[in-house]
């Protein structure tokens, strides 16, 4: 089974990254509040018995000390017996067995600490100090090595517990002096503490001293606000980077895949065809096959475009299904949504004779019928199959080969496929050669007009002229406007081809301005479908009609019926712009583009020009084409339209279309194109006398009969 490239269509919600940023901020607030009531705080009881802490007395030679412990609350009691000298005593906690082996305190902040003292002097202080073990200065033989971090105060003026904060402690400078120590040790440091000390400070009296330590206990935070601070702020980055990175993603999905069919885009694909072209090899090209449904529009304006749209899907869905039930496991696909009714496949890998067997499969899998809700239809496509090589190895080339194959398809009958060859690269070449060509004549201005008359059915009194161009340069010799404008359109030279012929169509007005005036005459521009997306198209009439102060009602303009096949709302609006500036709109080549009737009122038109086709075939055995003129001029009638009857080349046809109510005739039994000088020489012909040469010619003809 063949493996396609996936692009899933489940998208995150569109609230998800307020939803995440409000519930982050949620948490944030909370966390915050809850280490501002001490939710995060820790603490270490230096007197629990749970922590195996141990107690014992701390003296000199002249003191006899012993420790009591009751309830949990230790207390040491000192005789002093001789004053002289330096005395001291206390209770040391011991907080590990090894001197060298302490608890790291520095993670807390504060202490709480009640402790009594009795002594028989006034001045009843005590020294709290942390002894600090580092190799640096610290002798394991020698405890007065051990950091003395301390602090020094009269518990009993306290009346109870105090709170200090660590970095209140100093280390003791008589410490610093007796074991020289250098700057950098003589900071404070609570990293490695074995045991703590509470003693008297400086025993001066003889007498019972008593120290009673109801309370010590650590306290800090497992993290400070400013490091939590720290912390939501780097979340929020993270999370932030993360959305957007999702929302990124997100949007890269959309913008790279088709709302409709949920197959990827244009834009999808070009993504994928460019980062695999790069790495192919000659064993593993990568082939496009180029798909447009022919005659799409007819659906839409038959069943409308509901049923149009679930076509679409359901073809998707009919390809996706045929290419994965193909025993080509060994490649992968990505099958995509360019536009409308056009699709696109690329494969990798695939030989001539798979890429022909595979061509054959889908036409074969589209003669069936496609079941749709309301209906079932038959879909007949174009299709064109290029693949990369040395001259094709973009995205650019590989697709305008697969178009141009496409298009040669289409060119040749619809409903099959063209592999890009010798054949297609050649009319490739004579396209791009005609396009240089074009280009060329316009530069140098070697384009000429004719005129091709328009009567009045009842009298043959001439009504206007239609515009036509002709190349006047021997490059586009024998190559007539039913080759170059097609390839004008191709190549994007079409706006410059119209509004050269508009602007020297206003041209030869201006200069004979007086004659037309004494000589009404409709002049009739053919433009092309392309301008109906051309939203300034209209601009740059009025600048011309303004330029060269041209009447609006002496212009009609032409578009063929087929243009309107891919018509949409942009289209009725410059059509509408286009008649707002007072200009008249024909519809050419009636007949052909299968408009349904009931749509005409959504095109700003006053003409239907009844196709040649339709008239061609009056004097054959064909009673569809009479109908289907009979047809068109009463359906104009009721809508008010004015009608001209093409390509009218024998009296039998001139007369059985006047005789049925048409407006306006033109063809060859009247007169061929013409120069402006010979169009004047006719102008001035009696009408007397067109009517008298019907007059002779219907004598020698039959009629023509429903």
């Amino acid at each position: 089974m063949l493996r396609q490239i996936h692009i899933g269509n489940e998208y995150l919600p569109s609230d998800f990254s307020i939803r995440a940023l409000v519930i982050l901020l949620l948490f944030s607030i909370s966390v915050l509040i809850f280490h501002r009531y001490d939710g995060l705080q820790i603490t270490l009881p230096l007197l629990s018995k749970n922590e195996n802490f141990g107690f014992g007395s701390l003296s000199n030679n002249n003191v006899i000390s012993n420790v009591v412990e009751q309830d949990g609350v230790p207390s040491v009691t000192c005789q002093l017996m001789d004053p002289s000298g330096y005395n001291y005593c206390g209770l040391s906690i011991e907080l590990g067995e090894d001197p060298k082996i302490g608890r790291d305190l520095s993670v807390f902040n504060a202490i709480e600490l009640n402790i009594d003292i009795q002594a028989p002097t006034e001045n009843k202080r005590v020294r709290f100090s942390f002894r600090n073990f580092n190799a640096s200065y610290s002798d394991p033989n020698d405890f007065v090595s051990l950091k003395f971090n301390s602090i020094k105060y009269a518990p009993n003026s306290l009346n109870g517990s105090i709170k200090v904060p660590l970095n209140a402690f100093q280390v003791e400078s008589w410490w610093l002096e007796e074991y020289t120590i250098g700057f950098d040790d003589a900071q404070l440091d609570l990293s490695n503490i074995p045991f703590v000390e509470i003693v008297t400070d400086d025993m001066k009296a003889v007498g019972t001293y008593v120290i009673t330590v109801r309370n010590a206990t650590l306290s800090g935070e497992l993290i400070s606000e400013q490091d939590l601070l720290k912390i939501i702020l780097l979340v929020w980055l993270i999370v932030i980077i993360l959305l957007i990175t999702l929302q990124h993603n997100k949007l890269k999905t959309v913008s790279t895949t088709d709302p409709l069919t949920g197959l990827i885009n244009r834009r999808g694909l070009e993504e994928w065809v460019s980062n695999n072209l790069p790495s192919f090899s000659i064993g593993a090209s990568l082939t496009m096959f180029y798909f447009d449904l022919d005659d799409f529009k007819k659906i839409n304006d038959s069943f409308g475009h509901l049923v149009g749209d679930e076509l679409l899907c359901r073809f998707s869905e009919k390809i996706s299904s045929t290419i994965g039930s193909l025993p080509l496991s060994a490649h992968k696909y990505v099958f995509s949504r360019l536009s409308g009714d056009e699709f696109s496949l690329v494969l990798k890998g695939l030989n001539a004779q798979q890429i022909e067997s595979l061509a054959k499969e889908i036409f074969h899998a589209l003669k069936k019928r496609i079941s749709l809700s309301s209906s079932t239809v038959n879909i007949s496509l174009s299709l064109g199959i290029a693949s990369s090589d040395q001259s094709a190895s973009t995205f650019s080339s590989l697709m305008s080969r697969a178009d141009s194959a496409m298009y040669y398809a289409k060119k040749s009958g619809k409903n099959q496929f063209k592999i890009f060859d010798k054949n297609v690269s050649k009319d490739i070449l004579f396209r791009k050669q005609v396009a240089e060509k074009v280009r060329t004549a316009l530069k140098k201005n070697e384009f000429t007009l004719n005129f091709m008359p328009i009567y009045q059915a009842s009298d043959l009194t001439i009504y206007g002229a239609e515009v036509l161009l002709r190349a006047g340069s021997e490059s586009l010799k024998n190559i007539g406007p039913d080759i170059f404008i097609p390839i004008a359109e191709e190549f994007n030279i079409i706006n410059d081809i119209d509004l050269w012929v508009i602007e020297n169509t206003f041209k030869l007005i201006d200069a004979n301005r007086v004659y037309i005036q004494q000589n009404p005459l409709m002049f009739g521009i053919n433009i092309s479908s392309v301008e109906l997306h051309n939203n300034y198209f209209p601009k740059e009439i009025s600048k011309l009609l303004h330029k060269y102060k041209i009447p609006p009602e002496w212009i009609e303009m032409e578009i063929t019926e087929t243009s309107l096949i891919e018509a949409d709302e942009l289209s009725i609006t410059v059509l509408n712009d286009i008649r707002n500036l007072g200009i008249r709109l024909s519809l050419d080549d009636f007949g052909t583009g299968y408009t349904a009737f009931n749509q005409l009122m959504r095109y700003p038109v006053a003409c239907l020009k009844i196709d040649k086709s339709f008239v061609d075939d009056l004097t054959s055995t064909n009673e569809s084409r009479k109908t289907m003129i009979k047809a068109i001029l009463s359906i104009a009638k009721a809508y008010r339209l004015a009608t001209i009857a093409e390509g009218i080349e024998n009296v039998e046809q001139y007369k059985y279309v006047s005789e049925r109510g048409c407006d306006m005739v033109q063809g060859y039994l009247f007169s061929k194109p013409l120069t402006w000088d010979a169009l004047t020489l006719l102008l001035a012909e009696p009408k007397e006398k067109r009517m008298a040469l019907i007059q002779t010619n219907s004598t020698s003809h039959g009629s023509i009969k429903d």
